[in-house]
């Protein structure tokens, strides 16, 4: 065995194909991670709704809108952070989200946002924040 420890418990959770997850796809400035994933989800690839996507930024708007998904701008700014988190969860209450998907949002949940989110949330791209933050996060 590598580890001393034994691995968490892990709850795993299915759910039947014929029940599409509701899905909120958040970003910041650079699209990749949401172009890949709009791609797949057109194709039929991703059995889910996308009632909404979150950014910070104004910049992947037209993509989105292109695609029939309403946009909604959140700026966040450190002074500004607990109120666009707030609004994020209203969001996420508002339009009966299953599922937050992280496509390269540069920043950092709060643990209080984390904690309101666990089990729901996942971060599909590879930084590792807060060590790495990026260029323009």
């Amino acid at each position: 065995m590598l580890f001393d420890d034994p691995p968490a418990p892990v709850d795993p959770q299915t759910v039947p194909l014929a029940e599409r997850m509701r899905v909120l796809l958040m970003v910041s400035k650079f699209d990749h991670c949401l172009v890949d994933l709009l791609y797949r989800w057109k194709r039929g690839d991703l059995p889910m709704d996308i009632p909404l996507v979150v950014s910070n930024h104004e910049d992947c708007r037209a993509l989105v809108e292109d695609a029939g998904i309403p946009f909604m701008h959140i700026p966040v700014t450190p002074e500004t952070k607990p109120e666009a988190e707030a609004r994020l969860l209203d969001l996420v209450a508002e339009h009966g989200i299953d599922l937050v998907v992280l496509a390269r949002y540069m920043q950092v949940l709060s643990n209080g946002l984390c904690e309101r989110l666990e089990g729901r949330a996942i971060n599909i791209h590879h930084s590792f924040l807060p060590g790495f933050k990026g260029a323009r996060p």
